[in-house]
C-alpha cells in the first residue's frame, strides 16, 4: 500500500476547503418551512396576565415550522435560535388546520407565562398568569374539514416558553403542532 505523499499544498488545500465551508456556513442563514407567522409584540409595561390590555412598542413576525419554542428555558427555536425579547412581550399565532378525522381531540400547550388557546373562535383553555413551564390539555370535539386556531401567549420576567402538540383522543399519539399526521395538516404557507 503506498502511502500519500505529506505536503504543503496538501495541508493548505484542506485547511482552505474548511475555513470555506465555515464561512459560507455562517453567512447562510438558518431556514425551515415557514408553516406558522409567530408575531412577537414587546410591551412598554410589565404583564403579569394574558388579558392585560396591550400597550405595544414594536413588533416582529418570524416564521417558524412547528410550536416548539421552548429551548434552553427560552422563548427560542431549536434551529432560528431566540425569537422573544428578553422579557415583557405578548405572542399571537393565528393558524389555519384541516382535521382529516372527525372525533376528539386534545392540544397540549406548554407555556412559561400564560397562554389562552381558541379554536373556531371558541377559547378552549387558558392559563392567565405566570408560571413556570406547565403542559395543560385542552380537549374539544372537531369535525373533519377546515379549521383556524388562535394561540395567544404572555412572557413576563424570567424563563420562556411555548409549546403545543395535538393528539386524536382515543389514539393517544402525540404530535408538534406543525408536523403533520393522519388526523391533522396544517396549511404550509
Amino acid at each position: 500500500m503506498k502511502a500519500i505523499p505529506f505536503n504543503k499544498n496538501i495541508v493548505f488545500s484542506v485547511l482552505l476547503a474548511v475555513i470555506v465551508f465555515a464561512i459560507v456556513n455562517r453567512i447562510i442563514p438558518p431556514h425551515v418551512s415557514p408553516v406558522f407567522d409567530v408575531v412577537i409584540s414587546k410591551n412598554r409595561s410589565s404583564i403579569t396576565d394574558i388579558h392585560q390590555t396591550r400597550d405595544i412598542e414594536i413588533s416582529r413576525t418570524a416564521k417558524v415550522d412547528v410550536i416548539d419554542l421552548a429551548d434552553k428555558s427560552r422563548f427560542r427555536h431549536s434551529k432560528l435560535g431566540d425569537l422573544g425579547y428578553a422579557n415583557d412581550f405578548f405572542v399571537d399565532i393565528n393558524a389555519p388546520f384541516t382535521v382529516k378525522k372527525s372525533g376528539d381531540y386534545i392540544f397540549f400547550v406548554g407555556s412559561d407565562d400564560g397562554f389562552a388557546l381558541s379554536i373556531d373562535d371558541r377559547q378552549i383553555c387558558e392559563w392567565t398568569h405566570d408560571r413556570p413551564l406547565t403542559v395543560d390539555p385542552c380537549r374539544i370535539n372537531l369535525s373533519e374539514g377546515p379549521h383556524k386556531f388562535k394561540l395567544e401567549y404572555f412572557q413576563g420576567f424570567g424563563n420562556a416558553g411555548l409549546t403545543m402538540g395535538y393528539a386524536f383522543a382515543s389514539d393517544g399519539k402525540q404530535y408538534i403542532a406543525g408536523d403533520d399526521s393522519k388526523y391533522i395538516s396544517f396549511s404550509k404557507k
